[in-house]
């Protein structure tokens, strides 16, 4: 019944992308100047979670470097610094550098390397650029001959603002990419196209196809997963077709694993605040800051990392909740916290987390 589970994966990149014809012919300009061994030009993609604005970025420039000497780095700027962000460029370059620098060595220098090391266009992918608080890494990265950014972020206005006034007009007008959620049949178009190279033929119907679009509201990754879902739960009961309560019933597993993907992508800090949260079901913001302040040599025992303050706690708990891990009620000063899936645990073990 499931032929190819890999077509439902994050990862998997189709041959087309199906409705954003106009956005991969925006994004192939922007990368036009390639094709003479130039940089590419800057470009910023926006949109919602789950409507692909990765999967653009890597579709596009997976096409461009089947016509040129091009080159990239897909970069999750989530908890990193300017210098790990150069040096994460510099591992994913074609050129073998990687005995020329380790994590000691200074910004100006991994900087410099990179200037020495790079020859021909090379894009950098910055996915989660919103996360890239001191925009000096994007100076740096634009001071480099034949480095070209995109940026994927889910707020463009609050990222260019922080950004240099000189740096942002690379990212104005047709260098930024806004991508929108998708239409009900505009999505059930892409279902269709994933049922036909992952599942047996005729397992879905188009009505069945239309109803997972319109639940998921155009959000493609949890209609992708609510459908891979939908075919585990009729091969499990032993359905020779996706019935109606195999759909009804895919959607609590396509959150439950986008949560688990989500979570397990995410640093060292968030899991610590993620885990204190669900182990008291519910917990103020106060207590969950005196938590974590009374147990934190416990809590990063066996981890480089050090704990963090009350500002970084905040931005962390904000991201939690970008990712659909934690919700929250109240103002700032009385704010409760909550998981909404409790059975979903940190895939790091968080050791004598104190339940009171």
């Amino acid at each position: 019944m499931i032929i190819d589970p890999r077509v439902f994966e994050d990862v998997y990149l189709p041959r087309e992308l199906i409705h954003r014809e106009s956005e991969v012919g925006q994004l192939s300009r922007a990368f036009q100047p390639a094709l003479s061994g130039s940089a590419p030009h800057n470009t910023l993609i926006s949109g919602p979670s789950g409507v692909g604005k990765t999967v653009l970025a890597r579709h596009t420039l997976d096409r461009l470097e089947k016509r040129a000497p091009v080159s990239h780095a897909h970069i999750r700027c989530l908890g990193k610094s300017t210098g790990a962000i150069l040096r994460e460029a510099l591992r994913q370059h074609p050129a073998d550098v990687s005995e020329q620098f380790s994590k000691s060595t200074p910004v100006d220098g991994v900087h410099q390397l990179l200037r020495d090391t790079v020859e021909y266009p090379f894009v950098v992918i910055l996915d989660e650029a919103d996360n890239v608080h001191d925009h000096d890494v994007i100076e740096r990265l634009h001071a480099v001959p034949r480095i070209s950014v995109v940026a994927i972020c889910h707020d463009p206005q609050s990222w260019l603002a922080r950004m240099p006034m000189n740096g942002s007009h690379s990212f104005d007008g047709d260098r930024h990419i806004q991508l929108q959620r998708y239409g009900t049949e505009e999505l059930a178009d892409i279902l269709g196209a994933r049922a036909n190279q992952g599942l047996a033929k005729d397992l879905v119907t188009r009505d069945q196809l239309r109803t997972i679009a319109n639940h998921v509201a155009g959000i493609a990754r949890f209609g992708i997963q609510s459908l891979y879902a939908a075919a585990e739960l009729a091969v499990e009961r032993s359905h020779e077709t996706i019935r109606p309560a195999d759909i009804d019933d895919s959607y609590d597993r396509a959150l439950h694993r986008i949560r688990q993907s989500n979570l397990n992508s995410l640093p060292l800090h968030h899991h610590v605040l993620y885990e204190l949260i669900r182990v008291a079901g519910e917990i103020p913001a106060s207590e969950l800051h005196d938590r974590y302040d009374n147990a934190a040599e416990q809590l990063y025992a066996g981890y480089p990392q050090t704990p963090i303050g009350k500002r970084s706690r905040r931005n962390k708990l904000t991201k939690l909740r970008e990712y659909d891990l934690i919700e929250h009620e109240g103002p700032p000063q009385n704010r409760v916290y909550r998981v909404l899936d409790g059975e979903l645990e940190s895939v790091i073990e968080v050791t004598e987390i104190p339940t009171q």
